[in-house]
């Protein structure tokens, strides 16, 4: 038997510590890619809930192999599947759909795959840029005085592995890849971040900056960017370069930016054997000379030529008073750059009415154009580069039909305004910056970065709801994924079946039916024929989303479905379509207990609670939301309310097992965690109560969310 065979029984029983301790033992250079791609296989599966650093490696061993494993299913599908457990769903899909190219119609895939596509199009970070900036301020806060006293008594060379790690660890739990420095100057520690070159690095550097705590910045200078200065030596064996050995040729371009040609005589044997090398060398020598910021605001491209070309040149010394006679501004301040650094732009836009957004668009202004760009040609790179760190990038999108004719450009501009306003009142400045906005022939967008994102759409919802718009969504600047409703005024009543009194006939309840098992069921492939049965209605006009999600039998389904797969991010989905339906809900005690199980296990109790005694007003004789009442009063200390309500529920469904377990835990006075650890079936309750039941775990990490 081969180790390759070997491997795939210990998969299958379960055990990928022996794949992880067999492979390992086995050199690197001498492992073939089948047996790395065997051990990230096993490190995906030994990977606990949280655990990056498994998955990181697993990532690690497999991208090498790209070009050898091209086609291949598993391969990209074990990529795909440790991208998506690192919160990376933006680079997961991408591999999830090779993986389905290589195996078409694998269930497993396609529902990573729609997955994936619903958190793009509306992220759900377990923690978004705001709480991790906080975060990280935090753990610095704990650590800052230990640095500050190395770094001021002069010890910072002697200890800089340990400083820096120590840092790093602080500043990675808001900014997940971050090129830093820490430094002494004018009596002050420094922590120097840098973009590296980047302008989207700038907005989070400069918003996580800009929240520095108070009692930091006393001891601390925090810059964004490096400083200009003259006397900036790079040295390349031994060989000293500085700005004066550097000729440079200077061309503007028509967006206000220029482009450079750069020669060096000492770096030509460098240029020859390590271009890329030395490119960043240069790099280097104009960010110092000219300073970072400046770079970013003025430098739209360089190329290194190995000879001199045949016209007057400067030296790069010289570049900061040379710019500066040619009108443009040199820039220092990151924060003030930005503010600053609007363009406008105007663009031929596209006639057809049913083209994708933004592509009908003529006349607008952006201070981050490469996501403009990115969306038009379909990439993804500074959307999926935020969604690591928790940051949304999209655009609030409506129609201009309602406009009217007479100073239409003003009006559309006002309402354009207003709207950015009243997000960024009702919001806080901590959860949005403004990008800029557009105009098209069909519609207004308004661009955003949003570091709390739940609080921008609520606060755009609001402001919608009040105007005249007949719909307002947000999209995502990822051109490959769906939209967000946030408005959708109902034009037309849609088709109700008279014997469901649904949009669902009962046909498509009795296939959702059959989905369930009992004690066990096919929850995800529920969830998604539900998805899919609601998206082909809006695409073929049957219904709006609205109604869709103000459908009761829709809301009781995918609650169902979603409570059942058992999972927090099917719960927080749970919370938000179901809200829509409430209005339909009165006297169905089964919403008020999906909709009070949703919020408790999304860890919003007080809500919970609300709404469960609220289902025993609506509907007393539906048992289980008794027992949902029993549970939430004894978590806020009403025991004897606790106990009436499983006397309530023993009343309605005597010698209940749920009930009279549940009975026992309120007298004993146990937590809503243990009182949770449940399943429905008697028997496999009592497996999972002895420690026998293989999902134990998973049911663990869904309770551990309340």
């Amino acid at each position: 038997m081969t180790l390759l065979e070997q491997c795939q029984i210990w998969i299958e029983n379960d055990d990928p510590q022996k794949i992880i301790d067999a492979i390992e033992a086995i050199p690197a250079q001498e492992r073939t890619p089948e047996l790395d791609s065997e051990l990230a296989r096993a490190y995906n599966h030994a990977a606990d809930l949280g655990d990056t650093d498994l998955l990181e490696k697993s990532v690690a061993l497999l991208k090498p192999h790209e070009e050898y494993f091209q086609g291949d299913h598993n391969w990209n599908f074990r990529l795909a599947y440790a991208y998506y457990y690192l919160g990376q769903e933006g680079k997961a899909l991408h591999y999830f759909e090779q993986a389905l190219d290589a195996r078409p119609g694998d269930k497993d895939t396609q529902e990573y795959i729609d997955d994936c596509r619903s958190c793009l199009a509306l992220p759900k970070f377990e923690k978004n840029f705001l709480e991790r900036m906080q975060d990280a301020w935090t753990a610095f806060c704990k650590i800052e005085a230990e640095l500050r006293q190395r770094i001021g008594a002069g010890k910072m060379q002697e200890h800089r592995e340990e400083l820096m790690e120590k840092c790093g660890d602080a500043l990675k739990l808001a900014l997940g890849d971050t090129t830093f420095e820490l430094g002494f100057h004018k009596g002050k520690c420094e922590l120097l971040l840098s973009p590296d070159g980047h302008r989207s690095r700038l907005f989070p550097l400069v918003y996580f900056q800009r929240h520095a705590p108070q009692s930091v910045l006393e001891h601390w200078d925090i810059r964004i960017g490096h400083q200009p200065t003259q006397e900036f030596t790079l040295r390349v064996d031994e060989i000293e370069v500085r700005a004066e050995d550097v000729w440079v040729w200077i061309e503007k371009s028509e967006s206000d930016l220029v482009s450079l040609t750069l020669f060096c005589e000492k770096l030509l044997p460098l240029l020859q054997q390590h271009p890329n090398k030395a490119y960043s060398m240069f790099s280097s020598l104009l960010h110092h000379v000219l300073g970072e910021i400046s770079s970013i605001a003025l430098i739209g491209g360089f190329d290194v030529y190995a000879e001199p070309k045949d016209k007057p040149f400067i030296l790069l010394s010289n570049l900061p008073e040379t710019l500066q006679k040619m009108g443009f501004v040199l820039w220092q301040d990151g924060g003030d750059y930005l503010e600053n650094s609007y363009l406008a732009y105007e663009l031929e836009p596209d006639q057809d009415p049913e083209a994708d957004w933004r592509l009908d668009i003529f006349t607008g202004i952006s201070r981050l154009p490469v996501l403009l760009n990115d969306y038009l040609t379909v990439r993804s790179d500074v959307v999926d580069e935020y969604h690591q760190d928790g940051i949304a990038a999209g655009f609030l999108v409506y129609p201009l039909a309602g406009f009217p004719s007479e100073e239409r450009e003003k009006t559309i501009l006002n309402f354009r305004e207003a709207l950015q306003e009243a997000v960024l009142n009702k919001a806080g400045e901590d959860a949005v910056t403004f990008l800029g906005g557009a105009t098209g022939l069909y519609h207004g967008y308004l661009d955003f970065i949003a570091w709390d994102l739940a609080a921008v759409l609520h606060a755009a919802q609001e402001f919608f709801q009040e105007s005249d718009l007949s719909w307002a969504h947000f999209h995502t600047f990822r051109r490959d994924v769906g939209y967000v409703p946030l408005l959708d005024v109902d034009e037309s009543e849609p088709e109700i079946y008279e014997e469901t009194g649904s949009l669902l006939s009962q046909n498509d309840i009795d296939h959702l039916a059959s989905l369930d098992e009992g004690s066990s069921g096919y929850f995800h492939q529920m969830f998604h024929d539900l998805t899919k049965f609601v998206e082909n209605g809006v695409k073929e006009g049957r219904f709006t989303e609205k109604q869709a999600r103000r459908d009761l039998q829709i809301a009781l389904w995918y609650a169902y479905a979603c409570l059942n797969i058992d999972e927090y991010e099917y719960y927080y989905r749970a919370v938000q379509w179901m809200h829509d339906s409430e209005k339909n809900a009165a006297g169905c005690g089964m919403w008020y207990y999906r909709y009070s199980v949703a919020l408790m296990y999304c860890g919003r109790l007080e809500e919970a609670l609300e709404y469960a005694e609220k289902g025993a007003e609506e509907e007393p004789s539906y048992p289980w939301i008794w027992l949902q009442v029993g549970k939430l009063r004894s978590y806020f200390g009403d025991k004897q309310g606790a106990l009436n309500a499983v006397k309530q529920g023993l009343s309605l469904v005597p010698h209940d097992h749920e009930f009279l377990t549940l009975k026992k835990e309120i007298k004993a006075g146990a937590t809503l965690e243990q009182m949770e650890f449940h399943w429905i079936h008697p028997d496999l309750d009592r497996q999972l109560q002895k420690g026998l039941d293989d999902e134990a775990d998973s049911k663990m990490l869904s309770i551990a969310c309340i």
